[in-house]
C-alpha cells in the first residue's frame, strides 16, 4: 500500500485513502485468532440440513463487521487527530504534518511539530495533555483498543521509513 500525499488536508481525502484501506483489513482481519473458515465451519456444524448458504452468510456477516468497525475506528482517530492539531494551531503551535498508520494491531498517529518546541515545557504540557484526552476518548468509545499518539520534531521525519511502517497516511499542513 503506498503513501497519500496531500497538499491540503480534509475529510475528503481521508475516505478516500480510507476506501483502499478497507480490503487490507479484510486480508489481515484474523491475526491472532482462529482463522474465520474454522470459525465458520464449527457454526455451520449446527445446521442440520448442511445448507452450504449458512456459510457464506456468516462469513460475509463477520466480514461486513469487522469493516464496519474499522472504518469507525479510523473515522475516528482522524477527527481526534484533528481535534489536536486545531488546539494546537488555536495556541498559534505550527504543526507541519501529521501521519496516521492504521495496522489492525495498534492504530498510531504522529503529529510532527517544529523542533524546538519539544524542549518548550509549556507547549510539552499543554500538547500532551490533549493529547492524552484524544487517547482516553478512543479507547471510551472502543474498549480494549488503544490508540498510540505522539508528537515528534519535523527534523526527525523519514517519510519513507514511516510509510515502510505503516503510516500510509499523512497530511502536510505546514512546510
Amino acid at each position: 500500500m503506498s503513501a497519500t500525499s496531500l497538499k491540503k488536508s480534509g475529510t475528503d481525502q481521508f475516505h478516500n485513502y480510507l476506501v483502499q484501506y478497507k480490503d487490507h483489513v479484510r486480508e489481515q482481519g484474523s491475526d491472532g485468532y482462529y482463522h474465520v473458515d474454522v470459525v465458520a465451519e464449527a457454526y455451520n456444524q449446527g445446521f442440520s440440513d448442511g445448507e452450504k448458504s449458512g456459510k457464506k452468510d456468516f462469513l460475509d456477516q463477520i466480514v461486513k463487521g469487522r469493516v464496519e468497525r474499522f472504518t469507525q475506528k479510523a473515522n475516528q482517530i482522524y477527527i481526534l487527530t484533528q481535534r489536536v492539531v486545531s488546539f494546537l494551531n488555536d495556541h498559534k503551535y505550527k504543526v507541519h504534518s501529521f501521519h496516521i498508520n492504521l495496522s489492525t494491531k495498534c492504530q498510531k498517529v504522529i503529529v510532527s511539530v517544529d523542533n524546538d518546541l519539544l524542549l518548550n515545557d509549556e507547549f510539552v504540557e499543554k500538547s500532551y495533555t490533549k493529547v492524552f484526552e484524544m487517547k482516553r476518548i478512543f479507547t471510551e468509545l472502543f474498549e480494549e483498543e488503544y490508540l498510540d499518539m505522539s508528537l515528534m520534531g519535523s527534523n526527525e521525519l523519514d517519510l519513507q521509513a514511516l510509510e515502510e511502517n505503516g503510516f500510509g497516511y499523512y497530511e502536510i499542513l505546514n512546510s
